[in-house]
């Protein structure tokens, strides 16, 4: 009997300091949450007013700054689109290097919006799209670099073969020229 009710004794005691647990915890989450929603809710507020006029010069040119324009991503728009919103279009050619590295060179910019800061000149290695060559890998001849914002990002590349652009459906390297001259102007 005296070990039955030294174990209720010992129930009722360890009940007592769970509920004290649990009542402590909820107590310290109901005060202390709010402090941490809101501190993250300050940075964030803080990170948007801060990048605001980013977005403004973004929205002007028609995008959201995340390589979607009008919600679609970068890589799904029109030819004539990606032209468009791109800042800079730069065009490269692949060139041997003497430890057997293939470098992109880039040759000339087809597309440069005045103002625009891009930190590569024509005659500059454009780093991510040189290789070391592997066996039976097709290249191509050189790649065509569209950049977004200022400064400039790169937001996609393709190469070519001869005169065409295979990633933009055979398109003639003089077309694209062309294109590119043409929203220049505009």
């Amino acid at each position: 009997m005296l070990m039955l009710e030294k174990f209720r004794e010992g129930l009722a005691f360890g009940a007592g300091f769970g509920i004290a647990f649990v009542v402590v915890w909820f107590i310290a989450a109901y005060f202390f949450s709010p402090m941490v929603v809101n501190h993250n809710l300050r940075l964030m507020t803080n990170e948007t007013s801060s990048s605001l006029g980013r977005q403004e010069d973004l929205a002007t040119q028609g995008n959201t700054g995340d390589g979607r324009i009008a919600g679609k991503p970068f890589d799904a728009l029109s030819l004539d689109e990606k032209i468009r919103n791109s800042t800079v279009i730069a065009l490269a050619r692949y060139e041997p290097s003497s430890d057997g590295k293939v470098t992109a060179v880039i040759k000339e910019f087809l597309k440069k919006k005045p103002g625009v800061t891009i930190y590569y000149k024509p005659g500059e290695e454009f780093p991510a799209a040189s290789y070391y060559p592997t066996k039976d890998t097709g290249y191509g001849d050189g790649v065509i670099i569209f950049f977004m914002g200022s400064p400039a990002s790169m937001k996609m590349s393709m190469t070519y073969s001869g005169n065409r652009i295979t990633g933009l459906g055979d398109v003639p390297l003089k077309l694209f020229r062309k294109k590119c001259q043409a929203e220049a102007l505009e």
